[in-house]
């Protein structure tokens, strides 16, 4: 049973470093045979080779053996898989199960459950439309059950929510959240489940979808209202104000509130994570947009700069957030008149950018690099420096899969500066 292990791992038994030998599911390792004996015993129940192998055993004597017990391991066995990554297996598995429940007409509550767990494996595979009928299937049979549980209901719309999460639509998403939302009590722990995925959801689609709006509010007011009785994280009622404030800013409404949100969010994180964290820098780069759209360009500018500071202090020069910063601290400058050193921003962003792209960075960041460049582009003409202005424009342009509303905003200017295109 053991294989030699060249990688350092800690002993399942006795957490000692640098194990000899990995069971061959290899999720379990043991120094030597005597930890492996003394340790086997909690690892067993977990073992996915030993459950593979007590299925095959079972399915050579199936007249005599209980269908239900194999469709039982299979599942087993799909969530020991899931849970080391293998999702084909999983998935395999999975299927399994299903097939032998509605051979032998298993419990509807059963199928229901396999059925939702092969939908999250489905969609971590990125099979989308097959996750979503295997979502829609646990959900109508859980609503059609005599004793309908509703925590299990909404366990199936928010598997169908994500999936349309994934699918980028927000209306079905938001629609499926809300039901999820009004079936639990608010002071329900799988409440607490079910508002992290709300936020989260209007944190990616990043759209101005009205439903999104109104869950986001409920969220928020429901935690003020708990004040804290709830168990959840600090961090999550954090996220839940900062993603309501940046929904408030961008549809320009209600700026006091969102002020007040961000510095009551900014306050929680600052008391999880005494020292410097991600997080503090995403609201400081929110209070700097919300000073930016009042016209406060000096305040804006100071919040950019301490954003970008705890960005490049927690999660690296590189990092998206940090030439975030960069470029709204360019903004702020160059709506002060402060070409040279907005110029000086814009270029440190587009240098770091420019890097990300030529190393095979994605559509996005080249669509960033090209919303750098005109920006940069403006600063240079405002400057007098046509030529470098002209530059900028002519390298955008050349830029592959930039959006085409950019690409004819650098050709309009190009031609205010009489440039032939």
């Amino acid at each position: 049973m053991p294989i030699l292990v060249k990688r350092e791992y800690k002993c399942s038994h006795c957490s000692a470093t640098g194990p000899a030998f990995r069971c061959p599911c290899k999720n379990a390792f043991y120094c030597n045979r005597s930890c492996q004996l003394a340790g086997f015993s909690n690892h067993k129940p977990q073992c996915a080779t030993l459950l593979a192998k007590k299925i095959k055993t079972k399915e050579l004597c199936l007249g005599t053996s209980n269908h239900a017990t194999i469709a039982e391991d299979s599942q087993k066995l799909a969530l020991l898989y899931s849970e080391q990554g293998e999702l084909g297996k999983a998935k395999g598995f999975m299927r399994k199960a299903l097939c032998i429940m509605l051979g032998y007409g298993a419990w509807q509550e059963e199928v229901a459950k396999v059925r939702y767990e092969l939908g999250i494996l489905l969609r971590e595979q990125g099979k989308l439309r097959e996750a979503l009928e295997e979502h829609n299937h646990a959900l109508r049979i859980r609503c059609s059950l005599p004793s309908l549980d509703p925590h299990e209901v909404a366990e199936s719309h928010i598997g169908v929510g994500n999936v349309f999460l994934t699918l980028q639509k927000p209306d079905e998403t938001f629609a499926h959240f809300e039901e999820a939302y009004n079936m639990i009590p608010t002071d329900s722990p799988y409440s607490a489940k079910i508002r992290l995925c709300i936020v989260n959801a209007a944190q990616q689609l990043d759209t101005d979808n009205s439903l999104s709006l109104a869950l986001c509010e409920r969220v928020v007011g429901d935690f003020d209202r708990e004040n804290g009785t709830l168990a959840v994280d600090g961090e999550t009622r954090a996220l839940a104000k900062l993603v309501l404030a940046s929904i408030y800013i961008k549809r320009n409404v209600r700026f006091q509130d969102a002020g007040r949100m961000l510095d009551s969010g900014l306050q929680i994180v600052r008391e999880i994570y005494p020292r410097r964290h991600a997080r503090e820098g995403d609201f400081l780069a929110c209070i700097g947009d919300l000073y930016f759209r009042q016209g406060k360009h000096g305040d804006a500018l100071a919040a950019f700069r301490k954003a970008e500071k705890v960005f490049r202090q927690t999660i690296g020069v590189c990092a998206s957030n940090t030439i975030n910063a960069m470029f709204q601290a360019g903004r702020a400058l160059l709506a002060q008149g402060k070409f040279s050193m907005a110029a000086t921003k814009f270029e440190e962003a587009v240098a770091i950018r420019r890097g990300i792209v030529t190393d095979g960075g994605d559509a996005h960041a080249t669509h960033l690099l090209g919303r750098d460049l005109f920006s940069l582009a403006v600063c240079r003409q405002e400057a007098g420096d046509l030529s470098g202005a002209v530059a900028c424009l002519r390298e955008c342009r050349g830029l592959s899969g930039i959006p085409e509303r950019l690409s004819s905003e650098c050709a309009e200017m190009l031609a205010e500066l009489g440039v032939d295109r």
